[in-house]
């Protein structure tokens, strides 16, 4: 639907329907009327079955169970306060799916529109329409928007936006459908987005491909701040399949564009060009890449030949990944869609350790007391001990190094990323949601 929505906690049972919006009972009226009138369309057909069998009449009457049984009572329902509809305000086209969470920052909230191109992956119908945008928490204005994606934008726009005050400034960092990490100044600039930097996080001559046959990558995972320094990884959509990715750690004091390079045209060497969707720097058309002096990039982690025989194995790349890193005491962990878990250095980017999972990771890592949760899509949680030492985070079994807490198997494959609140562990199968006490009951 691409709205954002503003609920009352505490719903209907505080006893008030908190405005603006009031029009629950109504809507809940009308999707109740749609319901049963389905459900008895599909009893008449069952009906109208010559001599139906006594399965046929299991059916009618689980039917007419199940409209007997649908509930008008406004207290399971949630009290919408107010609702912003990006699509009819905005004109957005999201592609797949309107999906981010939100960041909140006092009274603010931020949110990637999810705008992109159309099903056929052919062109961009809603260039002009925002990517970005600032909105009161509290009666749902827009304070601010950015279409700087534009007409690059390469599938969709999913990744959730970072903030964090660093050297004093306060700034909001998204990562674009176009390969590129934005940050804005949060206050915006009378209505309009102000700019503080942007990075392409791609290599100029990286060339996008249909259903990610090229080299070009997006931002889906949510970058992260730490220790004054901004992480985040490459990827697409895990449709795509798999595919070389980078990490990145970015200084993001710096200003304007802060891309590794900069592309340019031999016909006018000094000039940077505009950004191609498609492929920056085409050499064939005169086009070539500089370093950029105005760079950010602290660290890149791409290929990393840790045995020094100049021959990259799998385990000696960071692929696609559409997860957010962890971090702490300077560790940094982080997945790939490829089914590696990567431990690094956050300050300087060295590789610590990696262990291959055998099964793709969409999620994102949790570290809690000494423990380090990885979910993966053949449904294992592989449990390891923070620690940069591999002996440490891992243990040998039947000679092979395994997670030092062992993994468990969740009976489905584990998409999100596991979260601890009020002492109770979560975590979510395609099934289930699992509510796991320190004892592991």
């Amino acid at each position: 639907m691409g709205e954002v929505r503003c609920l009352d906690a505490e719903g209907f049972y505080d006893k008030e329907n908190d405005g603006p919006y009031v029009d629950e009972q109504k809507v809940i009226d009308a999707q109740i009327a749609q319901r049963k009138a389905q459900i008895a369309a599909q009893i008449k057909q069952l009906q109208a079955t010559p001599n139906p069998d006594a399965k046929t009449q299991e059916k009618i009457a689980a039917l007419n169970a199940q409209a007997t049984n649908i509930s008008a009572n406004l207290q399971q329902e949630a009290d919408v306060v107010w609702i912003y509809d990006m699509m009819k305000e905005m004109g957005i086209s999201q592609h797949n799916m309107c999906s981010c969470s939100l960041t909140a920052a006092g009274d603010v909230l931020f949110v990637c529109t999810s705008n992109g191109v159309d099903v056929e992956h052919n062109y961009i119908p809603a260039p002009d329409a925002p990517s970005f945008f600032a909105i009161d928490k509290n009666t749902g204005k827009v304070l601010w928007t950015d279409k700087s994606p534009g007409l690059n934008i390469h599938h969709g726009q999913w990744s959730s936006p970072a903030y964090g005050v660093i050297d004093g400034q306060a700034q909001v960092i998204f990562g674009g459908g176009d390969g590129y990490i934005y940050s804005f100044d949060p206050a915006g600039d009378n209505g309009k987005s102000k700019l503080l930097w942007k990075f392409d996080s791609n290599p100029k001559t990286a060339k996008l491909e249909l259903m990610g046959k090229g080299t070009r990558n997006d931002i889906i995972s949510t970058p992260v701040i730490y220790d004054n320094k901004v992480y985040v990884a490459t990827g697409q959509d895990p449709e795509h399949g798999e595919g070389v990715g980078t990490f990145w750690c970015i200084d993001p004091t710096k200003r304007g564009d802060v891309s590794k390079e900069l592309a340019f045209n031999a016909s006018d060497p000094k000039n940077p060009i505009a950004h191609k969707r498609v492929q920056a720097v085409v050499e064939k058309e005169g086009d070539f890449a500089r370093a950029n002096p105005n760079s950010a990039v602290v660290w890149e982690y791409s290929i990393d030949d840790r045995d020094g025989d100049k021959d990259i194995a799998f385990e000696e790349q960071f692929h696609r990944s559409i997860g957010t890193a962890a971090i702490r005491d300077d560790i940094l962990y982080i997945a790939d869609f490829s089914g590696l878990f990567h431990c690094v250095n956050a300050q300087t980017g060295k590789v610590n350790w990696v262990y291959d999972m055998l099964s793709a990771a969409w999620g994102s890592p949790l570290i809690v007391e000494d423990k380090v949760y990885i979910g993966d899509e053949d449904g294992e949680v592989s449990v390891f001990k923070h620690s940069a030492d591999p002996s440490e985070a891992m243990k040998e079994e039947d000679g092979e190094m395994v997670p030092f807490y062992g993994t468990r198997n969740m009976g489905a494959s584990v998409y999100g990323t596991p979260v601890v609140a009020g002492n109770v562990l979560y975590i979510g199968n395609q099934t289930h949601l699992f509510a796991i006490t320190p004892d592991g009951k």
